[in-house]
């Protein structure tokens, strides 16, 4: 499917978020991926013009939205400066990342880093649509310029009483603005601060792999089934 860049932005410091315009619409569910691939892309490597991506806007909108950390790498450059207008291939969606169906168990979402990206298309989708699930987010960043759409899911909070946000930053900077809690996320940390019920809730991690690994054992020490924990892991690219 052909699609054509509309604009792009900078929704956090190292961080561009790309909104393309499809020639016919994209059938999704919140979470999933798509691959973009770049048919004349200005700078090239040897990992070639095509990486896949998580969709951050929510299914049912006209624009599809994706987002990254500029690593500098080849694709990303030629990412940063298309023009508005030229077109991308698009591929998909991929993937099972997805809300699970039965209400009655709690989802709690663990974002690292830029592995925010499918929870807020999985947020705004639950707000839109007035979901009954009870979903928590935990997001971690090193630092308040870090934190990506942190004020999409401060609005999200405030608007849907089933949704909880929790964001913390690991290096706060004297001065900086922050309303939120600071410190990394540990088992001893989701104790005290999802409200969820370990046992019957189902998780999801997504962000850098060593973020996922850590997630992922913090959660099951601090009482979550294994069998509940799903993960995507992102990589650098």
């Amino acid at each position: 499917m052909r699609a054509h860049l509309k604009r792009r932005f900078e929704p956090a410091a190292g961080t561009g978020a790309f909104i393309f315009e499809p020639e016919q619409p994209l059938a999704f569910k919140a979470g999933q991926t798509c691959d973009i691939r770049i048919p004349e892309p200005r700078y090239q490597d040897a990992e070639g013009a095509v990486r896949t991506f998580s969709i951050a806007s929510p299914p049912g909108s006209p624009e599809l939205m994706f987002a990254t950390r500029l690593t500098g790498s080849a694709f990303k450059r030629s990412l940063m400066e298309m023009p508005p207008g030229t077109v991308v291939e698009i591929d998909g969606p991929y993937g099972s990342f997805t809300l699970h169906q039965n209400a009655a168990k709690a989802a709690v979402l663990l974002a690292g880093g830029i592995g925010i990206t499918p929870f807020r298309s999985m947020i705004a989708d639950a707000v839109e649509r007035n979901l009954p699930h009870d979903l928590t987010l935990v997001y971690s960043n090193r630092t308040a310029g870090s934190s990506a759409f942190i004020s999409d899911l401060e609005a999200w909070a405030r608007a849907h009483p089933r949704f909880h946000l929790v964001a913390t930053i690991t290096e706060p900077a004297p001065g900086e603005a922050w309303s939120h809690l600071t410190g990394l996320v540990d088992a001893a940390f989701l104790a005290r601060h999802v409200r969820a019920d370990f046992g019957t809730a189902i998780f999801y991690v997504a962000g850098p792999d060593g973020f996922v690994k850590a997630m992922a054992a913090s959660v099951s020490s601090a009482g979550a089934d294994p069998d509940n924990v799903r993960t995507e892991e992102f990589a650098g690219y």
